[in-house]
């Protein structure tokens, strides 16, 4: 008699859903908590996750069977606890925080299997084989698995014709096998640290080697060789069978050296993740990591969310740096989850850092985290002059951007046949583009920014949401031709600048809009480490982690940028990357130089990087925090208001703020218009929360939240620890 008894569980799907739905499954099913699952939801069948077993029946609603569970490794418990745990700090839905872990749809399909032959011994006997086929049948002998042709190709040094005869007579037979990986060899590392690198080594290696969560900071000054520390640690994890490592990157542009060396050291390629993969390659590196055959992996903040086996240490470099924090859909900072998820896996975590946030500081003073500092470069090398060149005094033509003194500089350098890199952190060739006779500028229609003007693609185009135009003759506002000017400069235009000064050198550009590739990368790094560049100009692409033996001389356009507006990590964010910068020069014998062009030379910032007093930089903005209690000594959250219509958009946000209830150590401001007021056609409202630490924000917003009917034309967002401000 057919068992017709069910039990009923809760699948989470990849939605836009805040919480799992309820399925059943036959009594006698095996499946469990973490398997994938196919469900239908409305009338698609829909891949999700078993997130419940042995729930009670409602009894209200009539409840679906499960389709199928499939043969893939389940979710870790792990996994589960680390992505409930970040939907809930959020304010996500669970199902778009599933979706990052469930990153390449195709891997949950069953996988291809492959051809490959092995001996039919029942036949073998009976037929007569040649001397080349002797060879084949001995191989699958001593190997005792199936092998591919090419395998076989390979090993037994013959042609196809040789497999397909053994195939035609029955010796060997066909049969269907999964893809093999190869794994690993892992070289015994090799790597000449000194004194206080070794100390730092060994550190890591003891909080490897106990196997529970600790979080540690690894300071040490650009040129310090934290990698090779840290590269240690590796090793010693490596050792753990099955284990796995994370280092995760804040660019994928870093991705291309930091691979290399580690296939220098230790002989094998790690798995790489980023969104510059195919979906090939993403969706074989994903199974290799769910099945643990990746031993090392390095990606960018979504690598967080993979599906590991046996996570072991985790590093976060250039840990300070902006870009882990993700802005849109699920709202996080990949350092702190990083943090958290180690404490879940129970491993490791490394931040490394020249230039340390805030917030890390802080761990580290009340005990949090420990320290290990590295305060002087590897080697012969030492810590670069840096000079400011108040850029008031200078006389410079409007079309002008490069100091007189920065010139001269660039010219020596060119002579001693050294390396030179420019930076400007302003991507295009100019940040505005007007018409002299009228005065129309030319404007996003769907942003509240300008376009910025791109020469080399002869467009102008919004960094915000794409939008472009080709450069018009003509004003479009007054028809007049020839009056359009370029305002301002941007990394194209100092390339320009630095043709006319130096028609012979050669230059190479580094940004994120003319190297889009990991291979285009790989290139031009090369290129620059070969010796075939004088000049770098770039972005903070080139700012941050790379190591060129010939760069000796760094020059910094606008070095005051980043000042600019009200943000609260605006001095911390421009010290840290003109800091950054700063450390690609002299990294090897000779001694660097860097000179920063600035209109406000006496501001803190540029004092502290020109006097080299770091910690007291640091202990500066410590104590301007303190004092306006602003984080890490309160709780900030944003809520951003967001719709097509502006009317109804701002009511809503009015809304908000007239619900929130009066309470002590909570402080609401706004609305009010967002800087960056439209954005991709909505119009942008922005509400500020403030609590002290001892208020539980998430809880507070979400019921405030509640409380608001908000129609589905408007969207509302959670941004918690906000770092943008726009």
């Amino acid at each position: 008699m057919e068992n017709t008894e069910t039990n009923l569980v809760k699948v989470l799907f990849p939605l836009f859903l805040p919480e799992p739905l309820t399925y059943s499954v036959p009594a006698d099913s095996k499946i469990k908590e973490g398997d994938f699952v196919r469900a239908n939801l409305g009338n698609k069948s829909v891949i999700g996750v078993v997130w419940q077993t042995d729930i009670s029946d409602s009894g209200k609603y009539k409840i679906k069977p499960i389709n199928k569970k499939l043969n893939v490794r389940p979710l870790s418990p792990d996994l589960m606890k680390f992505i409930n745990w970040v939907a809930d700090y959020t304010l996500s839905g669970k199902g778009m925080v599933l979706k990052m872990a469930m990153s390449s749809p195709k891997a949950l399909e069953d996988e291809k299997q492959i051809t490959a032959y092995e001996i039919n011994k029942q036949a073998l006997s009976d037929i007569k084989i040649s001397k080349h086929g002797m060879r084949v049948i001995s191989l699958l002998n001593e190997a005792g698995i199936p092998l591919t042709a090419s395998e076989i190709e390979e090993q037994a040094a013959v042609g196809k014709s040789v497999i397909k005869t053994l195939v035609d007579k029955g010796a060997i037979k066909i049969t269907l096998i999964e893809p093999r990986r190869d794994i690993p060899h892992i070289s015994k590392l090799d790597i000449n640290l000194s004194a206080s690198q070794q100390i730092a080594a060994d550190e890591l290696c003891k909080k490897v080697e106990a196997q529970k969560f600790s979080a540690t900071l690894l300071d040490g000054v650009t040129g310090s060789g934290k990698t090779e520390v840290y590269f240690s640690a590796i090793e010693q994890a490596l050792q753990i069978e099955g284990s796995q490592i994370l280092i995760m990157l804040p660019e994928i542009a870093l991705t291309t050296q930091i691979v290399h060396r580690f296939e220098q050291k230790f002989g094998f390629e790690p798995t790489k993740w980023h969104s510059g993969l195919t979906p090939a390659r993403k969706e074989k590196n994903w199974r290799d990591i769910s099945n643990g055959r990746a031993r090392l992996i390095i990606g960018a903040r979504s690598a967080l969310f993979l599906p590991y086996t046996n996570l072991r240490a985790i590093i976060v470099d250039e840990e300070h740096d902006g870009s882990y924090k993700q802005e849109e859909g699920v709202i996080y900072h990949a350092r702190d989850m990083a943090v958290v998820r180690a404490g879940i896996e129970k491993c490791p975590i490394i931040l490394a850092s020249a230039t340390p946030s805030i917030e890390t500081v802080e761990n580290v003073r009340s005990g949090k985290y420990s320290v290990l500092k590295l305060d002087s470069r590897f080697g012969e090398a030492v810590m670069p002059d840096i000079k400011i060149v108040d850029m008031r005094k200078e006389k410079l033509r409007a079309d002008k951007w490069i100091s007189s003194f920065l010139k001269e500089q660039l010219a020596q350098n060119i002579i001693a046949g050294r390396q030179s890199l420019l930076f400007l952190n302003r991507r295009g060739y100019a940040p505005l583009t007007l018409c002299r006779e009228c005065g129309f500028r030319f404007k996003c229609p769907d942003c509240s920014s300008w376009l910025v003007e791109h020469k080399s693609f002869k467009k102008l185009m919004c960094h915000h949401c794409g939008f472009n135009r080709h450069i018009p003759e003509q004003c479009p506002e007054c028809n007049k031709e020839d009056r359009l000017v370029s305002c301002g400069p941007g990394v194209e235009r100092i390339v320009e600048e630095l043709q006319d000064s130096f028609p012979t050198a050669r230059i190479c550009l580094m940004t994120g809009d003319n190297i889009t590739s990991s291979k285009q990368v790989s290139e031009v790094l090369r290129s620059i480490t070969d010796g075939e560049v004088d000049i770098i100009v770039g972005t903070q692409v080139i700012a941050k982690g790379h190591h060129f033996p010939e760069l000796t001389h760094v020059g910094v356009i606008d070095a005051d940028l980043g000042l600019e507006g009200g943000d609260l990590r605006a001095s911390e964010h421009t010290y840290q990357l003109l800091q950054q910068v700063a450390g690609r020069a002299g990294r090897e014998k000779q001694k660097g130089t860097v000179i920063m062009q600035s209109y406000m030379p006496d501001n803190s910032v540029m004092k502290s990087l020109s006097t080299g007093s770091r910690d007291d930089f640091i202990n500066t903005e410590i104590q301007s925090r303190m004092k306006t209690k602003m984080p890490p000594y309160s709780r900030l959250a944003s809520i951003i208001i967001s719709g097509k219509n502006e009317r109804l958009t701002q009511n809503i946000a009015k809304a908000i703020v007239r619900a929130a209830p009066l309470q002590d150590e909570v402080r609401v401001m706004g609305p009010v218009p967002a800087t960056i007021y439209m954005l991709r056609g909505n119009y942008r409202f922005r509400i500020l929360i403030k609590t002290m630490r001892n208020i539980n924000i998430q809880k507070w917003i979400a019921k405030l939240l509640s409380q608001v009917k908000t129609p589905a034309s408007v969207n509302v967002k959670v941004d918690i620890d906000p770092y943008s401000f726009m």
